[in-house]
């Protein structure tokens, strides 16, 4: 167990991790066009080396938009409008090893309207 933790530490810090999330339930509310609408989150964790020069994960808002788009195109989605982005550079953290290694955080939300077969999908989970 001793040589396990400081290997899945390791691992953990040489992989850019994402997360998604997404909201379908609106009380039957719709969006300003009368067609409902769902929103993607993504939440992306790299690392940059020397604060600003990019070593894993997808730190940038274009590399997010870019995830968070293919993402909802494999849904059969296309008309999304992007809500919220954020990317928050953690140089400050624990000096000066944060100036070598940077914890950097971007979020992304997209709302987008969903296809017929997520609305029902969407639909038949809410009903359980």
């Amino acid at each position: 167990m001793r040589h396990r933790f400081p290997l899945l530490l390791s691992l953990t810090l040489l992989t850019g991790c994402a997360f998604h999330g997404e909201a379908t339930h609106w009380n039957r509310r719709v969006g300003a066009d009368g067609k409902p609408i769902f929103v993607h989150t993504t939440t992306n964790v790299g690392l940059n080396i020397g604060i600003l020069l990019p070593l894993f994960g997808n730190v940038t808002i274009d590399s997010m938009l870019d995830e968070t788009s293919g993402a909802i195109a494999e849904k059969g989605s296309d008309r999304l409008r992007v809500i919220q982005t954020s990317s928050e550079n953690y140089w400050y953290g624990f000096p000066p090893f944060t100036w070598i290694l940077t914890p950097v955080i971007t979020n992304v939300a997209v709302e987008y309207e969903p296809c017929a077969a997520e609305l029902a999908a969407a639909a038949t989970a809410a009903t359980k």
